[in-house]
């Protein structure tokens, strides 16, 4: 697996280690992740622990490069630490246990190493500015996943503690594959230099499985990404 990851990350930056021109790009994206609702043939008690769920503020950075392929269109590839999952306001309903009351808060907290593959349109572009919308597909590497535990008053108990520190959800796969999509905006700094906002989403191919609830169930986040960019001759 690990010899996998390897060959991926330098296969992907091959093509840009002999390019005469590129942009490499240092990257910071807060963000929120959650999972798509499933609402048709599930039971009462997997729509009531799904009634407790709400998004969750995750984390991700990296670094980028992009090749002009046409004077408009890039081809683009990165390394990025990401972070998905979601939170859990009702973990009675969760562990169908009712000695568990609200003032538990849980997030479902993954980690990941994702490298994407993906392309960039300038549908406008002057000296000064460009904006372009973006799309491509995601690869993801499961890095770590647990539960990140808190109150809303008082302690928690070691048996609590115990009780919640046991996922009840479950990764089938290491790897990942996804779809992520876009908008960004690029305003030049000087001749090498630029700066940029983007708005990126990203859905998980893979669902998570939901041992208590017998559900699958698909992770997605919402980022917005503050870029450097540098351009390397």
């Amino acid at each position: 697996m690990k010899k996998l990851v390897l060959f991926v990350f330098i296969s992907s930056f091959h093509p840009w280690l002999w390019a005469q021109e590129f942009n490499w790009g240092l990257n910071v994206a807060p963000g929120i992740s959650y999972r798509i609702g499933q609402i048709n043939g599930v039971s009462d008690y997997a729509q009531s622990v799904q009634i407790g769920e709400e998004p969750m503020y995750v984390f991700d950075f990296g670094i980028d490069m992009r090749k002009n392929i046409t004077e408009k269109l890039s081809l683009g590839t990165g390394i990025y630490y990401s972070q998905k999952g979601f939170s859990n306001t009702h973990v009675a309903a969760a562990y169908d246990d009712p000695l568990l009351s609200r003032r538990y808060l849980l997030d479902f907290v993954q980690n990941y190493l994702e490298v994407p593959f993906y392309l960039t349109y300038s549908v406008y572009q002057n000296e000064q500015l460009e904006f372009y919308p973006m799309l491509g597909i995601n690869n993801s590497m499961l890095l770590s996943e647990k539960n990140s535990i808190s109150t809303t008053s008082g302690e928690i108990s070691e048996e609590t503690m115990k009780t919640l520190s046991e996922p009840y959800l479950s990764s089938t796969k290491l790897h990942n594959l996804g779809l992520l999509g876009g908008i960004g905006i690029m305003g030049t700094v000087d001749s090498k230099s630029a700066i940029g906002l983007e708005a990126i989403g990203k859905l998980m191919f893979t669902p998570l499985e939901d041992k208590f609830t017998v559900t699958n169930r698909y992770l997605y986040s919402l980022n917005f990404n503050f870029k450097f960019v540098r351009k390397i001759r």
